[in-house]
């Protein structure tokens, strides 16, 4: 994919983080990143998602072929890197997702996770302050934020400030343990079934625990017809 320049972008970040990111592909992307992108280009998420091999403690392995293997669901790459990499006609790499990037390319240079002091209120700060209580407050009044029509902070194209780590920390973190349970409570209904559902219909089951989530309703499993 080419595009011409953006001038108005930060260029020398931008240029970092397809070197450090965008030509390997994305990491750290939740189900929550993926759920987010898929309704926005109308477009379902097997179409930009591939998988790859996942150790037997990964707490994102998706059971497969009657628990014979996991793998992990993550951006596709191309031979130019992300499938949503935009080369330049400088030759240059933009991110053509711009906020819809997953929360973990916006915050480059940080690593989600490993922030610390982040303008003196990151996610380490609160957990140390208050608990976990603290991150499920703030995720919650995120969750809000966005249902009220709010975006991320900071501009697409350039790099988060203090602020919109902390925020990008705290949204990161709660999308993470989602997707955590989403795999987990996947893989022990497959554990169940008599034949063993592919990756299309983990995905399937993906975007229905998401808008349960963001409803504030049962899990999937838990609605009785």
């Amino acid at each position: 994919m080419t595009a011409d320049s953006t001038p108005s972008t930060d260029g020398e970040w931008q240029s970092l983080r397809a070197k450090k990111l965008c030509y390997r592909g994305p990491r750290l992307v939740t189900g929550a990143d993926i759920v987010r992108i898929s309704r926005t280009l109308a477009l379902e998420p097997w179409h930009f998602t591939q998988t790859a091999p996942a150790a037997a403690n990964d707490p994102t392995g998706v059971v497969l072929d009657n628990a014979r293997r996991r793998v992990n669901v993550r951006i596709a790459n191309a031979a130019h890197g992300c499938v949503f990499h935009v080369r330049t006609l400088e030759g240059t790499g933009r991110c053509g997702l711009g906020e819809l990037a997953p929360i973990s390319c916006r915050m480059f240079p940080a690593v989600p996770g490993r922030t610390t002091g982040v303008g003196g209120d990151g996610a380490t700060d609160a957990a140390a302050d208050g608990g976990e209580d603290v991150l499920q407050d703030d995720a919650a009044q995120d969750d809000a934020a966005q249902d009220a029509g709010d975006s991320a902070p900071g501009r697409p194209g350039y790099p988060l400030d203090a602020a919109g780590l902390a925020w990008a920390e705290r949204r990161w973190a709660a999308d993470r343990d989602h997707w955590f349970e989403t795999v987990a409570r996947r893989n022990a209904l497959v554990e169940k079934a008599e034949e063993s559902p592919g990756i299309v219909d983990f995905q399937r089951y993906l975007l229905e625990a998401q808008a349960a989530r963001e409803a504030g309703t049962p899990w999937p499993e838990e609605v009785v017809g």
